[in-house]
């Protein structure tokens, strides 16, 4: 199970550099392989699942503490900037660091609402509960890049975001 502890120590900053190269590297298909397979173990204890605004906004409500910050990738990229919401130890810990902005549950849900258009929400596990809702780049996180080579590990909720008519392209 990934751990707020790996957010703070930047840890899955350099998972998602190493996982990204991986993918980016290896020019054989990477379903059934052994590389494949690591790097779905790797990605499952996220639970990555892609949300709509209304059930993003049932996670802020029910948190105790919310933030707000840019997504934990963008530093690897340096593009696409697009800002996240942190829950509760993740969001204390991201203050703790300067990465992230005490908020309102409105302006959490506001911001969501902003990039939505644009990229898909996502909603990541960090120690053991959905804590981490990122406005994901596809052409730059590692989820979608995943799902682009067949390595399918983004559930949808029963609404999604693709029930609605959005589509998003990857670059």
């Amino acid at each position: 199970m990934t751990k707020v502890e790996d957010y703070i120590s930047g840890k899955i900053l350099e998972d998602a550099e190493t996982m990204l190269k991986a993918i980016n590297a290896v020019r054989l298909p990477l379903i059934g392989s052994y590389i494949g397979k690591k790097l779905l173990e790797k990605i499952e204890k996220f639970e990555p699942m892609q949300i709509t605004v209304d059930e993003a906004s049932e996670l802020i409500k029910n948190a105790r503490k919310v933030t707000v910050g840019p997504r934990v990738c963008f530093t690897l990229h340096n593009r696409d900037f697009a800002e996240s919401v942190f829950l509760d130890e993740l969001a204390e810990g991201l203050v703790n660091l300067g990465k992230a902005k005490y908020t309102t549950e409105e302006d959490a849900i506001n911001t969501l609402m902003g990039y939505s258009k644009r990229y898909p929400i996502v909603a990541s596990k960090v120690s053991g509960k959905y804590m981490e809702i990122c406005c994901s780049s596809p052409r730059d996180c590692v989820y979608w890049n995943m799902e682009r080579i067949g390595l399918k590990c983004v559930r949808h909720s029963k609404i999604g975001l693709n029930a609605k008519g959005y589509d998003y392209v990857m670059e």
